[in-house]
């Protein structure tokens, strides 16, 4: 879990930059508001809900499936059959982790579009770069040697 916190925070890093990043790109071309900081807060809030949702998902999928293994060696074909009956509970899940961090993100939008309180725009940029900012995390941790 401490490498999860890791990559937590490397996201959250780089939603802030995306958020300023957003700002001065508002500012520049004369649309800012006040809505577009919030905007830039919600996408960037929600982005961060859904990778930690994600891992929360994955993390406790894959602590049921070690907790059903159990701590005896298995044979070859008892790892095989014990797979096939946990991998619909991980699927299930994963599928589960899915329509919620999707209803998030629409929702997000929605409120965006109709509450008047953020732009909506700037609310779906930080959206958007949630995989290059993954991408450029896992980049980042490579060059390092992580």
């Amino acid at each position: 879990m401490k490498n999860n916190n890791k990559d937590v925070l490397i996201l959250a890093l780089g939603e802030i930059i995306v958020a300023v990043l957003v700002a001065i790109g508002f500012l520049a071309t004369g649309f800012f508001k006040w809505q577009v900081i919030s905007g830039a807060i919600l996408g960037g809030a929600v982005t961060v809900i859904n990778f930690l949702i994600l891992s929360f998902s994955i993390n406790r999928a894959l602590d049921k499936f070690m907790e059903t293994r159990g701590d005896k060696e298995l044979t070859d074909e008892e790892i095989e059959k014990l797979s096939k009956a946990q991998s619909i509970k991980v699927q299930n899940a994963i599928t589960k982790s899915y329509v919620l961090r999707t209803g998030l993100m629409f929702g997000s939008l929605i409120v965006a579009f109709i509450s008047g309180w953020f732009d909506p725009l700037a609310t779906v940029i930080p959206l958007l770069m949630y995989k290059p900012l993954i991408y450029a995390a896992e980049f980042i941790k490579k060059k390092r040697g992580e």
